[in-house]
């Protein structure tokens, strides 16, 4: 159960993505850093968040959000997969 939750998150945050980007050609993987890439504006990135939280449940203090850590694909799944199986 908790793998199937990890694989949902992560995929949730790659469509979004894939829904925002838009790009025809857009190879997304777990190290994809959507801030560096420059794959969301910061518009979206907040709307993710926002989403993110409402749909698992979970909530960001604004420190944790200034974390580069949380700028890649597979490190953003890893702590919303975290905050939501405790």
């Amino acid at each position: 159960m908790k793998d199937h939750l990890k694989t949902e998150i992560h995929e949730f945050i790659t469509n979004y993505i894939h829904n925002y980007a838009a790009g025809e050609n857009l190879v997304l993987d777990g190290s994809t850093n959507f801030v560096a890439d420059r794959l969301l504006d910061s518009f979206a990135i907040l709307n993710l968040i926002m989403t993110l939280e409402s749909q698992y449940a979970v909530k960001f203090q604004a420190k944790e959000l200034a974390d580069p850590k949380l700028q890649t694909i597979e490190a953003l799944a890893q702590i919303i997969f975290e905050k939501s199986t405790v």
